[in-house]
């Protein structure tokens, strides 16, 4: 099941990994990455605290899953502060993540799916227009909404990982199971 899984991360360009839920590194600390809402995201999209629910909430949705399928990207850019193209990498990411999170699925896994940022599907997200979600099934939280340590992750899927002025290094997982569990 793992080895199907990478194939189709690798299928997809993707750098990726998978390991057990229960290895996914979580810290509460980088909650407070959301909180101090510098993506603008915090209480304003679906995706994200505090209307994604709790650390604890999160942390109990990936452990009730089997696997964590880690994926990465690399992207070139000028610089971090290169605030366009930092954001064009991030949509095309988390677009390709759904896309895989599609074809996992299709392949007879149920899961969902972390990525960077807030979700990228409706722009405004409905939540600041205080009307429902249109994408529940899709809609995707970022990696620090779940308090996930990207670093210890990448570590320990033996993922590259490195904040270097000219790369940008992106992530997300996604948490599945075989639909038909034994």
């Amino acid at each position: 099941m793992e080895d199907k899984l990478l194939e189709l991360a690798g299928e997809d360009g993707f750098f990726a990994a998978v390991i057990p839920t229960e290895q996914v590194p979580v810290n509460e600390r980088f909650r407070v990455f959301c909180e101090q809402n510098l993506c603008g995201q915090y209480g304003a999209n679906y995706a994200c605290p505090p209307d994604c629910g709790s650390v604890e909430q999160l942390h109990q949705s990936i452990l009730e899953q089997d696997y964590a399928l880690v994926v990465s990207t690399q992207w070139d850019i000028e610089s971090y502060e290169d605030k366009a193209a930092v954001a064009k990498a991030r949509r095309s990411h988390n677009m390709a993540v759904l896309h895989l999170l599609d074809k996992v699925k299709a392949a007879g896994f149920v899961g969902f799916c972390t990525g960077y940022n807030g979700c990228p599907l409706c722009e405004p997200c409905k939540r600041r227009e205080n009307q429902p979600c249109a994408h529940p099934d899709r809609r995707i939280s970022c990696m620090s909404a779940y308090c996930i340590d990207v670093a210890q992750l990448a570590q320990r899927c033996k993922l590259e990982f490195d904040w270097v002025p000219n790369k940008l290094f992106l992530f997300s997982m996604i948490a599945c199971h075989r639909e038909a569990r034994p």
